[in-house]
């Protein structure tokens, strides 16, 4: 009996000293680190290593933003104008290993990038928490250092922290923060509400809140949403419509010329939509009503789409729709566009066609009005609010519905004009990012006191 006890309480003992050792190891691997990291303060102590001007700390975590986008246009355009605005304060930008690089901002004094490898976060904090409890903390500071939330957050005492993407709980309310919430899509949307990364957006959405002393909201309709949903009180949630930097034709008519030749496109005969390809951007009904246009028409416009398409990936799945419906040679898939196409592309078009289901806010049509492109687009979300009476509505459910607005908006000269004159003084609500920059600044302001 006596061997047996010795050879439990030998077999606990090797556990305990093993279990630290192989969990470390494996920490190591995981996060891409060196051995070295557990040996250097230079995370932990970076935020004390700063220029005597500088009286605040602000961490920006853009580790989830993607290289091409919305959100990543408007968060390089929050930072750069605020950091202009407030060289005393410095911005530390969180950025991921790929993707999501801000080349705006590399000219700033006052902005800092800090590389992360976020992909692996989740195992990190926990792992983290597995060596804390099995080394009685001894190894915190080091293991925390790979785990960069808490190293740049809560170690270096960071001013505030804000969160552009809101999907990253910083359960610490030490941690004055300010999250910034597009649309709440995940609880509207089955598509997205059946996925994975919906089901974990809607778990960890309510400690965002939780431990956010301000939420950003981007339209007085994904406000109420997020107060229906998450029942907080009116006042935690503050509207700040995006004012983006509205796209300018400066390209040379020449180039126009080349842009249009390539996509086999003429002036004023295409209707254009510049969106990515998820499922609430209805595509494919949008498709489905082109083609009954099509049908029921003589003219020759095309339809342009424009954006990153999961037909790259997948081909096969709209090349039958399109072969289905007779829609080859009239719908023209660009991909992914420069700057500089899109500012030839965007003017020339005879209408913005903008069926999705669902906006928090919809860039596109502000960006469409401006450029002086007739609107054409659903009455559903945020975009009501947006476009104002500056649009021609349709239910973006009903393809009937949809190929009739087109039918109008191209057969209508009149009604085109209307739009345009509609739309510019619309899309004058929009225009200055200093105004929405400033609004930030009084929040952070705000909440840092």
């Amino acid at each position: 009996m006596k061997k047996r006890v010795k050879k439990i309480l030998t077999s606990v003992l090797m556990f305990m000293v093993i279990s630290p050792i192989t969990f470390l190891s494996s920490l190591i691997l995981i996060s891409d680190a060196k051995i070295s990291d557990f040996f250097t303060s230079k995370r932990v102590s970076f935020l004390e290593k700063r220029k005597d001007n500088i009286t605040k700390d602000i961490v920006v975590d853009a580790t989830y933003i993607s290289s091409h986008g919305g959100i990543k246009t408007l968060t390089e355009s929050i930072i750069k104008l605020a950091a202009s605005k407030r060289p005393d304060w410095r911005f530390v930008i969180l950025i991921g290993n790929k993707g999501n690089y801000f080349p705006q901002l590399i000219s700033y004094d006052n902005i800092m990038f800090l590389p992360i490898n976020s992909r692996h976060n989740k195992i990190l904090l926990c792992m983290r928490n597995i060596i804390d409890f099995l080394t009685l903390g001894l190894l915190h500071d080091k293991i925390t250092q790979l785990c960069f939330y808490n190293t740049v957050c809560i170690d270096n005492k960071c001013d505030l922290f804000f969160d552009p993407y809101a999907e990253r709980a910083i359960n610490d309310f030490s941690i004055p923060k300010v999250s910034l919430i597009h649309d709440v899509i995940y609880f509207d949307h089955p598509v997205f509400r059946a996925s994975s990364t919906g089901r974990w957006i809607e778990n960890v959405s309510d400690s965002i809140i939780k431990f956010s002393g301000k939420i950003i909201t981007v339209s007085d309709f994904s406000k109420q949403k997020i107060i229906k949903y998450h029942r907080v009180k009116e006042d935690l949630v503050k509207v700040i419509h995006i004012r983006p930097n509205i796209i300018k034709s400066d390209v040379s008519p020449d180039f126009t010329d080349s842009v249009l030749k390539k996509y086999e496109l003429k002036k004023n005969n295409y209707l254009i939509y510049v969106s990515s390809f998820w499922p609430h951007k209805n595509h494919l009904r949008l498709l489905e009503a082109f083609s009954k246009f099509v049908s029921s028409s003589d003219s020759d416009v095309k339809l342009a789409l424009v954006g990153t398409f999961d037909i790259e990936k997948n081909p096969d799945s709209y090349k039958s729709v399109l072969l289905e419906k007779g829609l080859y040679g009239r719908v023209v898939f660009t991909y992914q566009v420069s700057d500089q196409e899109l500012k030839a592309l965007l003017p020339n078009a005879l209408a913005f066609v903008f069926p999705s289901i669902y906006e928090g806010f919809g860039i596109p049509a502000v960006e469409a009005m401006a450029a002086g492109v007739p609107l054409i687009c659903s009455n559903t979300g945020s975009l009501p609010e947006i476009a104002g009476n500056a649009a021609l509505f349709f239910d973006p459910y009903n393809t009937d519905e949809i190929a009739a607005a087109i039918s109008e908006i191209v057969g209508n000269s009149d009604l085109r004009g209307k739009l345009i004159r509609l739309g510019y003084e619309q899309a004058k609500k929009f225009a200055d990012p200093d105004v929405m920059v400033n609004e930030y600044i009084k929040v952070f302001e705000e909440v840092m006191k």
